[in-house]
């Protein structure tokens, strides 16, 4: 709940929440945003990203609105809020 990783179904998970207060911290300081963007996205193939057990928000926020132009630009102001989010979280 706090992006630490330690929400109510952590430890039900296989793999290990990431902290999410530390992406810049993990990067040298800085915030990589279109390489978040492209996380969160999903529809791109990111190896880092790894398995495919987390929904293609890109897909999902883009269907919202039956998809197309004006689903792209759902996905783009969906992204850009959570990515300014987890930009806050920074420690």
């Amino acid at each position: 709940m706090d992006g630490q990783g330690q929400g109510p179904v952590a430890f039900d998970l296989r793999t290990e929440p990431a902290d999410l207060t530390q992406i810049a911290k993990r990067r040298g300081g800085k915030f990589p945003v279109a390489e978040i963007a492209a996380f969160i996205d999903g529809r791109a193939d990111v190896r880092a990203h790894g398995s495919r057990d987390m929904p293609v928000w890109g897909e999902r926020f883009g269907e919202q609105v039956g998809g197309g132009s004006l689903g792209e630009e759902v996905v783009r102001g969906n992204l850009l809020v959570l990515i300014q989010y987890l930009q806050s979280l920074q420690q």
